[in-house]
């Protein structure tokens, strides 16, 4: 009986995980990266995409989904492991600073996340965080002294000694309790 319950519990499983793994399996994370991340006004940066839906087009939009098109790639190749390349024109009149290129793709509700591109104009892009600036030596005089240790060390094994022979003794107390004799009938 407990084997046949292992048996359906791994089968009930086992049936539950290979939809769910062929599903997770066929949905490609699309992606939209620049060659360079910096351009001037009035320039091109070129934009690599991945994974996206075969022929279906592809509009580079500025700042938002909704923001001004400044173009659409057309016959790209898509699935699982294709990429495509695009030089995109950046508008003269563009202020300095950081933007975003949106790739919206309406194929099929192909894009429930719309992939997106940051890249600076006419500047440098952030500096990666600086790590924090460790100590070369560390303070060694503050904190409790040797005695004070000492103190509470004996401190806690006198505490642990009361409490095993407090239990100790509240252990002998209940053996030496007279037991109740069962009455024999006749």
């Amino acid at each position: 009986m407990h084997r046949s319950r292992l048996v359906f519990g791994f089968a009930a499983t086992l049936a539950a995980l290979a939809p769910a793994s062929l599903v997770w399996a066929c949905v490609a994370p699309v992606s939209l990266t620049t060659v360079s991340p910096t351009v001037q006004p009035g320039g091109t940066i070129r934009v690599i995409g991945r994974e996206m839906a075969p022929g279906a087009p592809v509009e580079i939009r500025l700042n938002s989904v909704t923001g001004p098109l400044l173009t659409t790639v057309t016959g790209q190749a898509g699935g699982m492991s294709a990429k495509w390349e695009h030089d995109v024109p950046i508008p003269a009149d563009i202020p300095y600073g950081k933007h975003v290129l949106y790739g919206v793709q309406n194929y099929r509700n192909m894009n429930a996340v719309i992939p997106k591109a940051t890249f600076y104009v006419g500047t440098v892009p952030d500096a990666a965080p600086e790590p924090e600036v460790r100590a070369d030596s560390l303070d060694v005089g503050s904190g409790p002294s040797a005695t004070s240790l000492v103190l509470l060390g004996l401190g806690a094994a006198a505490g642990g000694l009361l409490l095993v022979g407090g239990l100790t003794a509240l252990a002998g107390s209940k053996r030496n309790e007279p037991q109740a004799q069962p009455v024999k009938s006749s």
